[in-house]
């Protein structure tokens, strides 16, 4: 019955994400990250799958400290970022149940990076990089739903970046 549970929730994640990096503004993307990783954070507990899970819950907070910035128009300072990365690192180890956990520690630091800095297309970006490391963890731990929505997050991210790249394109002519 966990089993189920973690691939239906993956389900409605795969939903809010794929929305989420379609947003123009960094709010958006922040608010539906923050609802899609309390929901990546129940998936892994589901599954057993610690670092995952520890890793979504640190995403939460960054999350709502980046959203609390961001609508302040503010950047959160280096030192935010830097002890995310710490943080995720430390925990990450402390969670350790095989070489595959360190998927979870390299993606966060990725999206960290993606959600600290104020260009949205670098954003994105990260995104899709940070996704395809979520593919392969997902499969591994058997979020299989998970593994759609990476995949489908990647996507979103790239036809995202696409789409904007067009528009700069007319803007120009």
């Amino acid at each position: 019955m966990l089993f189920i549970s973690a691939q239906i929730i993956g389900v409605i994640i795969l939903v809010i994400t794929v929305i989420s990096i379609q947003f123009k503004t960094k709010e958006k993307i922040l608010m539906c990250q923050i609802i899609a990783n309390i929901l990546v954070a129940v998936q892994y507990f589901l599954l057993n799958a610690l670092t995952g899970a520890v890793v979504a819950v640190i995403n939460v907070v960054r999350c709502i400290i980046f959203y609390y910035y961001k609508k302040k128009n503010k950047k959160p300072s280096i030192i935010f970022l830097t002890i995310f990365i710490i943080v995720a690192i430390v925990l990450g180890i402390l969670t350790w149940q095989n070489g595959f956990s360190i998927i979870p520690i390299i993606a966060t630091m990725v999206f960290t990076y993606g959600l600290w800095q104020d260009n949205v297309k670098v954003t994105r970006i990260c995104t899709a990089i940070t996704a395809g490391n979520w593919t392969i963890y997902n499969v591994i731990v058997k979020a299989f739903t998970g593994a759609l929505q990476s995949v489908a997050e990647c996507s979103s991210a790239i036809i995202a970046i696409w789409r904007n790249k067009e528009k700069v394109k007319e803007q120009e002519s």
